[in-house]
């Protein structure tokens, strides 16, 4: 089956549809002319005949023309479908990053929308941004946040007792009034009516799906080997019950908006009979809420799309099926984390990184006595001396780039968020003193979300690919992996997560 953006087979989709695979899961949704609703593939209703199905690569384009979301299998619930990433296609990419960004809390909460503004951080014209998206996705800029925003206020509706008001604003809408009437124009329903009984009034409890094959027990123990005590928590499967059968994991994080910031918690834990993830997060978050669903959906790969990914790495690593690339909370957090891993093992990255933590990060009452403190800002490990660094354990060397990685985020511009400039924000990187391929390579792979970065240095690497055996000089093992490497274009940042845990092609 095609899964462009452009262009669906209707007898493969309905093939899918039938099957009700979960594979396909917003890859596209099946609207049905008699009685004009559109369902994800994985929709429990009784099969429409052929003859009344129209098929839509994306919900965007579903509600453009005309039609309104099921309320059974809830299309807001749905896993994007971005354009398939590829080293050629400058279309594909502009067109991947520009759903980013208009995915984005900023461009949510901008109305009106300012298409210059995005277009300018993509790099090109107004006009050129408009044609790249109807091209690939078959509407408009403004049509994809209206959706976008209508969506989330549904699930919102769906899956809290928030006030109407209060999730209307939570969606972008400068008002309750013109959300009431932008719902009731688009899905013919009052908000009211999407409400569902039983929501305990205090409760912020939200699912986020994602497409199988999805290796939920090595994201647990990827994440697990690398919690830091006092921001992380991570249980394991034994130590859960009921249907989350894959453990918990709780942080504290902080986002930032309207040049505010917001500390509090955020706890997750799978559902892998259901493919999805359950979201709770505490009230001190809630401003920023679609910020933080975004930032679980990066830091969990949720979008990712199997299908594409297992085709270029299956031959090779057949055994890691359903592995993905662990983002990042932080941009700026997991840089500092890289740097601090440098030449040495996880166990000691975690005991730097938990000293920085508890020195220097902003104290926190949560509901886990065992989650006590925030990351450090940019601005704290700024002003921190060398000898408040030196005395956690941390070399000179270090503390400059840490240092550096701060200066250059507060004043320099450095954007460690995933956006369009990646080859830029990596030569920016390695620009930094104490800040080398690898360490950029790595910020990429996690934090700017690069499905085709490659530290072709790593030892690890290197040994995993038998490249290292023998005399041959280490610049000469690094050309001979980043050649065996090209087969697995444009999704090496997957081949080196199974390269690290999964073994050797």
């Amino acid at each position: 089956m095609s899964t462009s953006q452009t262009q669906l087979d209707p007898a493969s989709c309905y093939q899918a549809l039938l099957s009700r695979d979960a594979r396909f899961d917003g890859h596209f949704f099946t609207a049905v002319k008699t009685t004009g609703i559109y369902c994800r593939p994985v929709c429990k209703v009784r099969a429409p005949l052929p003859k009344n199905c129209l098929f839509f690569a994306s919900a965007v384009r579903a509600e453009a023309a005309g039609f309104r979301p099921c309320l059974r299998c809830r299309p807001e619930l749905a896993p994007a479908a971005l354009p398939h990433w590829s080293t050629q296609e400058a279309s594909q990419i502009l067109a991947t990053q520009a759903m980013q960004l208009l995915d984005s809390a900023e461009a949510l909460a901008d109305a009106p929308l300012r298409v210059a503004n995005l277009a300018t951080r993509l790099g090109v014209s107004e006009r050129h941004l408009r044609r790249i998206l109807v091209q690939h996705l078959g509407v408009t800029p403004s049509q994809y946040r209206q959706t976008r925003r209508l969506l989330l206020a549904k699930q919102l509706l769906c899956d809290t007792a928030l006030p109407i008001a209060r999730i209307a604003q939570l969606s972008g809408f400068a008002s309750q009034r013109r959300f009431n009437t932008a719902f009731a124009d688009h899905y013919r329903l009052t908000p009211s009516a999407c409400r569902r009984e039983g929501q305990a009034a205090s409760d912020v409890r939200l699912k986020l799906a994602y497409r199988p094959p999805y290796a939920e027990a090595a994201m647990m123990k990827f994440l697990g080997q690398r919690a830091v005590p006092g921001l992380e928590l991570c249980t394991t499967g034994q130590e859960s019950t009921g249907e989350h059968s894959t453990g918990e994991f709780v942080r504290i994080v902080r986002m930032s908006a309207a040049k505010r910031s917001h500390l509090g918690w955020v706890s997750l834990q799978f559902e892998a009979a259901a493919h999805r993830v359950h979201v709770q997060l505490s009230d001190s978050l809630l401003p920023v809420l679609p910020a933080v669903l975004q930032q679980v959906r990066w830091a969990l790969d949720l979008d990712a799309d199997p299908l594409a990914i297992e085709a270029a790495l299956a031959r090779d690593f057949a055994h890691c099926a359903g592995w993905r690339v662990p983002g990042a909370w932080d941009g700026f957090e997991l840089a500092v984390r890289a740097v601090l891993g440098q030449q040495v093992t996880v166990a000691a990255a975690r005991t730097l990184t938990r000293r920085l933590v508890q020195a220097l990060g902003e104290p926190l009452t949560t509901p886990w006595p065992q989650l006590t403190h925030a990351f450090p800002t940019p601005a704290a490990l700024l002003q921190a001396s060398p000898d408040d660094l030196g005395q956690l354990g941390i070399v000179r060397q270090r503390q400059k780039a840490i240092q550096a990685l701060a200066h250059a985020v507060l004043h320099g511009g450095l954007d460690l968020k995933p956006g369009p400039q990646v080859q830029a924000t990596v030569q920016a990187l390695m620009g930094l003193p104490g800040i080398g391929e690898w360490t950029a390579q790595y910020i990429a792979m996690r934090a700017l979300r690069w499905p085709d970065a490659f530290p072709a240095g790593d030892i690890v690497v290197l040994q995993r690919l038998g490249v290292r055996d023998g005399p041959q000089p280490v610049r000469a093992a690094i050309a001979r992996a980043t050649e065996l490497a090209t087969a697995w274009q444009p999704w090496r940042s997957y081949a080196v997560i199974r390269l690290w845990h999964g073994g050797s092609p």
